[in-house]
């Protein structure tokens, strides 16, 4: 939790949201060494700012500390912090200064892969999807992740929490405020099996509309691999398929050859526009693992491989682990 207390002291500075603390006190958190200097720092910058004001933010940003070390089982991990998820960077000055996690921390490592889509999905995508997730965790160890949503991110965390598997649930509210509320008994169900919720929201704040557009892009950037399983164009599955496409995240979407029906348009579009893969079957899945495995042993610390060492590699881990 490094540099907790000073980070939430300047997000509870009326006007300071993330772009305001990364293009201007970014390099001043790390150097300040103590609230009290943060304070002098504010005051040479932002003149117009009161003591007042930054009394109630010290205050503000005391208690949230309090409440967070009395919960055992809520970890808030700073961007400055080594456990802080790397593929966020792609986030740039969108990323979250501070992720709140409540449950298992260590679900957010290794390889994982998000499912989403509509909140209503047909009844052919609900079995599609339930296949699809099932045969996932047949081939690999990914994590599942979704946004604990009504309709096609239930079906992935429930499936997920029956095969008794790690899922990662990303909140557009505190984690101690689920939301949907119908979800409680879920989320405790993805606690319980090892998985975690995640927010970057502080823990008992309600969500907002514009919080599940942010959730979404969260969502796409702690993600591997993005994979759609049924929504329209006007969806709000597009915009975790947008965020995906900004940060360079891989998309995949279910999608059955000459299909029109208006339920699908966004996998169309996604095929379309945003170079997804196509997943008709349980054998493209195998496809995109073995994909997304020789692009990351490739890139592996950055270093070069020879086609010696991929196969070896790729026979060391095999498909999809």
């Amino acid at each position: 939790m490094l540099k907790l207390k000073e980070i939430l002291f300047l997000k509870n500075i009326k006007g300071f949201g993330k772009k305001t603390i990364y293009m201007r006190y970014f390099d001043d958190l790390m150097r300040a060494d103590s609230i009290e200097s943060l304070k002098d720092i504010v005051r040479s910058k932002d003149k117009h700012i009161t003591d007042e004001e930054l009394l109630r933010a010290e205050q503000k940003a005391e208690e949230l500390v309090e409440q967070i070390n009395e919960n055992k089982e809520l970890e808030a991990i700073t961007v400055y912090d080594e456990l802080y998820p790397k593929q966020l960077e792609a986030m740039k000055m969108d990323r979250p200064l501070v992720l709140y996690v409540r449950g298992n921390v260590d679900a957010l490592k290794g390889n994982n892969i998000a499912i989403v889509g509509t909140r209503k999905p047909s009844e052919w995508s609900i079995k599609v999807e339930d296949r699809l997730v099932k045969k996932i965790m047949e081939l690999s160890d990914r994590v599942i992740i979704s946004g604990l949503a009504l309709g096609c991110d239930k079906i992935a965390h429930e499936t997920t929490v029956k095969e008794k598997r790690k899922t990662v649930a990303v909140l557009p509210s505190g984690v101690n405020v689920i939301t949907p509320a119908s979800h409680k008994k879920l989320a405790m169900d993805i606690l319980e099996t090892g998985g975690c919720l995640v927010s970057e929201y502080a823990p008992n704040d309600k969500a907002y509309k514009t919080t599940y557009v942010e959730r979404d892009a969260l969502v796409a950037a702690l993600s591997d691999i993005v994979l759609a399983i049924e929504c329209e164009e006007s969806s709000g599955t597009m915009h975790t398929v947008r965020a995906a496409d900004k940060y360079g995240t891989p998309v995949a979407c279910y999608y059955k050859e000459g299909t029109d029906r208006p339920e699908y348009s966004g996998n169309k579009l996604m095929v379309q526009s945003y170079n997804a893969t196509k997943i008709m079957d349980t054998e493209d899945l195998e496809k995109l693992f073995q994909q997304s495995r020789k692009k990351m042993v490739i890139e592996e610390e950055g270093k070069q491989l020879t086609i010696e060492d991929f196969l070896n590699e790729t026979m060391k881990n095999g498909l999809g682990d």
